[in-house]
């Protein structure tokens, strides 16, 4: 099973879809950082990385818009993901649940 998710730089806090105002002036290059602290050192290969924490994979992908993520593995994807969107959200990030079509509100917040 996979779990989908895009990190957003918001202005303020939104809580559902239709709050969010994305900062059009965060770029891939930041999004690449913003994935570095996450998850640490990346090798990326174009607009893609792959992270491996504990028994996970998280696939990356970075443009302009945002950052995307496809968490894999046996460990505990969610509350890992828990994790990460506490982090962003630190950070003016939104992280959205591509397949619920929301916001993840992290619990550890």
């Amino acid at each position: 099973m996979s779990l989908d998710f895009a990190l957003i730089k918001s202005h303020g806090h939104p809580l559902s879809m239709e709050e969010i105002d994305m900062d059009t002036s965060f770029k891939q290059n930041e999004y690449r950082g913003l994935a570095e602290r996450l998850f640490g050192p990346i090798t990326w290969c174009g607009m893609n990385a792959i992270a491996v924490v504990d028994e996970m994979t998280f696939e990356l992908t970075s443009n302009d818009v945002s950052l995307s993520i496809t968490a894999r593995g046996p460990g505990d994807t969610v509350a890992f993901m828990d994790k990460v969107a506490a982090l962003a959200a630190q950070q003016g990030i939104v992280t959205v649940d591509v397949q619920g079509s929301e916001i993840f509100l992290p619990l550890s917040d």
